[in-house]
């Protein structure tokens, strides 16, 4: 079956331009590059590594798969962008598969992860072997192996230029952290998937009709301890910042988003714990979740890669929900 939709000019323009300038100053910018996963629709717009330029250094914040990799290695050359620091909000895949492939281009390259997750990037093979399990062959292919981290790239958080915060907000995976950063008169909070999934201001490519829309998807897989991701939420909803920069995907001035992934949190909880009871399954869960939750209701609208795309993630984030709840109810 084929599957016809109307993208936006701007949002087509967009999708072809190998970077985006969400914020510039003087020699200050911010820019997020756009990482496409080959034979996997919905992916277009899903992938990204924020690069930010100031006349101290050159940074990136995640840096997708293996697989995107030639996409960011061109977009840096075009750009004429060599980074001094890859800073990973945390060490799945998606946002950290290509930092080997980055070392082996970037030989000066400082890497700095959670410390309680950099041996897992100096040696990723079981890092690889348990994220290939999950996602299935062709996803795996897709996404492809990561080369190993060099220990000497790896700094601790004390060695980050002055200019950046850490903060642990653990989670959607327990070494997750976001990093705060002043840059070109904006205050930004680089947040990963701590909120969940979000898409940014502008980016409409998800949608059938090309119209931009709010929401917010959980990002909450097992391992899930809701309690612990909600305590990260109110991390970030104390912390100052305007501009909010997704791991998945674009930026949002909108300062409610704590608050709102907080109450989704909570409202997930509830009804997943009601449904377990009611002996519901996983795919009527996710129905359930869907009819119920209104920060999902925009997912009616997504282009249909985007709509499998969100198939599988909401089963995968109704598993940490469901797992917790099985060994506490």
């Amino acid at each position: 079956m084929k599957h016809h939709f109307r993208i936006s000019k701007e949002a087509a323009a967009m999708a072809h331009m190998p970077d985006n300038r969400l914020v510039a100053a003087g020699a200050e910018s911010l820019t997020l590059i756009r990482l496409p996963l080959a034979g996997q629709a919905g992916f277009e717009e899903f992938l990204g590594s924020w690069l930010l330029r100031s006349p101290a250094e050159t940074a990136l914040v995640d840096c997708g798969v293996t697989g995107s990799y030639a996409h960011l290695k061109k977009a840096l050359d075009e750009l004429e962008a060599a980074p001094d620091w890859l800073l990973l909000t945390h060490i799945h895949l998606d946002h950290a598969g290509a930092a080997g492939r980055l070392c082996r281009d970037y030989p000066r390259l400082k890497v700095f992860c959670c410390e309680r997750a950099a041996a897992h990037l100096i040696a990723p093979e079981k890092l690889w072997q348990a994220t290939a399990a999950t996602l299935g062959e062709a996803m795996a292919a897709a996404y492809q192996p990561p080369l190993p981290v060099p220990a000497s790239a790896l700094v601790a958080r004390e060695q980050l230029p002055p200019a950046w915060r850490v903060i642990d907000t653990p989670g959607h995976a327990a070494h997750h952290v976001s990093f705060l950063r002043r840059l070109a008169g904006r205050r930004l909070c680089f947040g990963g998937e701590a909120l969940g999934v979000i898409p940014g201001d502008g980016v409409a490519s998800w949608f059938a009709d090309g119209r931009w829309q709010g929401g917010i998807r959980p990002a909450t897989p097992p391992r899930y301890v809701p309690e612990i991701g909600r305590e990260s939420m109110k991390k970030l909803a104390a912390a100052d910042w305007d501009l909010f920069c997704a791991g998945h995907f674009g930026a949002s001035s909108d300062r409610t988003l704590p608050e709102r992934a907080l109450k989704q949190n909570l409202f997930w909880e509830e009804t997943i714990a009601q449904a377990l009871q009611d002996g519901l399954s996983e795919d009527e869960t996710v129905e359930l979740l869907r009819r119920e939750d209104p920060e999902l209701a925009n997912i009616a609208r997504y282009a249909a890669g985007a709509q499998s795309r969100e198939a599988y993630f909401l089963g995968n984030s109704v598993r940490g929900f469901a797992r917790f709840l099985g060994r506490n109810v």
